[in-house]
């Protein structure tokens, strides 16, 4: 019998920030059959807002490159780059690579922004590594849509290879995540932000624990394309979202 080949449901074409093997850490075990994902790297300098703006425009030559793979969909993977231009800012970047590749495309916090109301989240608690103006502009992009944060706990991180290396730590929010929960028992939700935070192995862990939905950058994102292309399959890492996407109950 023929075999079918490995992307025979689809294709995800990934933009990264960055080198980041969290990438494969965070996606491997979750991706349904069939589903491949292949990264182009847009090259960010600096952690920073201004940084973080510059890849917007990087976004489109390296999109257009992963356009020629014929790509399915494709995710701007960056948290903090997709939100940092404000209320509207992932909308502008979704319009502009898709009039670039002629792909339909999202980013990780349209993703995200999906998650939040799929589960009726209105409280939440941030985690992330990123420095305190960016934490600011994350709570700052979410209260616009309705979603307050009632803790905030960021790690400062300035250098690519201090987030490079995040996935060596694939425990470090589990803590962080407790310590949140303690200090905000009344949050719907335990948000761990940045595609290269590492989440797979503490998300079920911490549902169990605290009794609440624990939510992150790659699962969000995982959920959100898989969603937009209509592929319908558990996430079994990632929780109640990942199992949100298997029962067929998502709008």
């Amino acid at each position: 019998m023929e075999e079918k080949p490995c992307d025979w449901r689809a294709r995800i074409g990934i933009l990264s920030p960055a080198c980041c093997p969290n990438q494969v850490c965070e996606w491997k075990g979750n991706l349904p059959d069939g589903v491949t994902f292949h990264e182009a790297i847009m090259g960010m300098i600096e952690n920073n807002p201004e940084g973080l703006l510059s890849l917007k425009e990087k976004a489109m030559v390296e999109g257009k490159k992963l356009a020629d793979g014929l790509m399915d969909i494709i995710l701007f993977a960056c948290t903090s780059g997709s939100f940092i231009g404000g209320p509207g800012y992932d909308q502008t970047i979704i319009k502009e690579l898709e009039a670039a590749t002629a792909i339909q495309s999202t980013t990780t916090s349209t993703c995200v922004s999906a998650a939040f109301a799929d589960l009726g989240i209105r409280k939440m608690a941030l985690l992330g590594p990123y420095i305190q103006e960016v934490m600011d502009a994350e709570v700052g992009f979410f209260k616009q849509q309705g979603v307050e944060t009632l803790y905030v706990k960021g790690l400062e991180y300035r250098a690519n290879r201090d987030f490079t290396r995040l996935h060596l730590q694939p425990y470090l929010f589990y803590p962080l995540a407790q310590e949140a929960y303690r200090a905000a028992p009344d949050i719907d939700c335990i948000f761990i932000t940045c595609m290269a935070s590492p989440s797979k192995q503490v998300i079920n862990t911490l549902e169990e624990e605290t009794g609440k939905i624990v939510l992150s950058s790659q699962s969000a994102s995982l959920y959100g394309v898989l969603k937009q292309l209509g592929i319908r399959a558990e996430l079994p890492y990632y929780g109640r979202l990942g199992k949100k996407l298997a029962d067929g109950s998502i709008k």
